[in-house]
C-alpha cells in the first residue's frame, strides 16, 4: 500500500508529516542502539533484512493509485529489533523505495503512519500484553505475537487506511471494497506466513539475534 499524495489535501500531508517526525524522533532517542551494535548476529540479520526488504515492497500488485500490495514487515522487524530501531529502519527503506520510485515525498507520512507506526504500536501493545499475561512458551511466541499479530496489524492498517480513503480521498466505498478490500485477505496471509516463518527460522537457528526473545524464558526447561 503507497498511497499517493495526489489523493489527499496538503494540509492532511503536512500534518501526518509532523506526527510521523515526532514519533520518529521520538523512535530515534529510546532505541536500544548499543545493544543493536554490541551483538554481530542482530546487526548481521538487521543487514541482511534490510536488503531483502526492499526487493519485496518493490514487488507490488495494483491497478488504481493507492490499491497496491507488498509485504510490509513491520511485526517482523519489531519482533526482531524493538519498535524503536524497527520503526527507524523501515522508514530508511520506504524512503528508499519513494525516491527510487519517484513518488511524492510529501506522502512518506501519512504513509508511515498506516504501514509502520500503527502495525508497529498494535504489536507493541500485543507483545507486552503476553508477557504479562501468557506463559512464556516459544509457541506462543512465533504463533500469536509473530503470525496472529503480523494477521491482525495488517487487518488494522487495512481498516485504517479504508477509513482515510473515505474521508479524505475521492474514492467511494464500492471502488475501496472491489480494489482493496476483497484482495486483501491474500496479503494479510503472505504478511503473516512470511513473518512466521522468518520469526520462526531466527529464533530456532540464532536466537539471540531476535531483540525481543529470550531463551532463558522461551526454551530453557520447557
Amino acid at each position: 500500500m503507497n498511497l499517493p499524495a495526489q489523493l489527499f489535501a496538503d494540509n492532511w500531508l503536512v500534518l501526518a508529516n509532523t506526527v510521523f517526525a515526532l514519533l520518529l524522533y521520538r523512535a530515534v532517542r529510546v532505541a536500544p542502539w548499543r545493544r543493536l551494535l554490541g551483538n554481530a548476529n542482530m546487526m548481521n540479520a538487521l543487514i541482511g533484512l534490510l536488503f531483502c526488504t526492499p526487493v519485496f515492497w518493490h514487488l507490488n500488485a495494483g491497478i488504481h493509485p493507492g490499491f497496491n500490495f507488498h509485504l510490509i514487515g513491520a511485526t517482523l522487524f519489531l519482533l526482531m529489533f524493538g519498535w524503536p530501531i524497527a520503526l527507524v529502519m523501515l522508514s530508511l527503506v520506504m524512503l528508499g523505495t519513494w525516491l527510487y520510485s519517484g513518488l511524492d515525498l510529501i506522502a512518506l507520512g501519512l504513509n508511515g503512519l498506516l504501514m509502520l507506526a500503527l502495525p508497529m504500536l498494535f504489536g507493541e501493545g500485543l507483545l507486552r500484553f503476553c508477557r504479562r499475561y501468557l506463559p512464556k512458551n516459544f509457541f506462543i511466541f512465533v504463533l500469536l505475537n509473530g503470525f496472529a499479530c503480523a494477521a491482525l496489524a495488517c487487518m488494522l492498517m487495512m481498516f485504517a487506511t479504508t477509513l482515510v480513503l473515505l474521508a479524505l480521498s475521492h474514492y467511494t466505498w464500492p471502488q475501496i471494497q472491489y480494489h482493496y478490500l476483497i484482495p486483501a485477505p491474500i496479503l494479510i496471509f503472505a504478511e503473516a506466513f512470511a513473518t512466521g516463518a522468518v520469526i520462526s527460522a531466527f529464533t530456532v537457528s540464532q536466537p539471540e539475534a531476535v531483540m525481543n526473545f529470550s531463551i532463558d524464558d522461551y526454551l530453557t526447561g520447557k
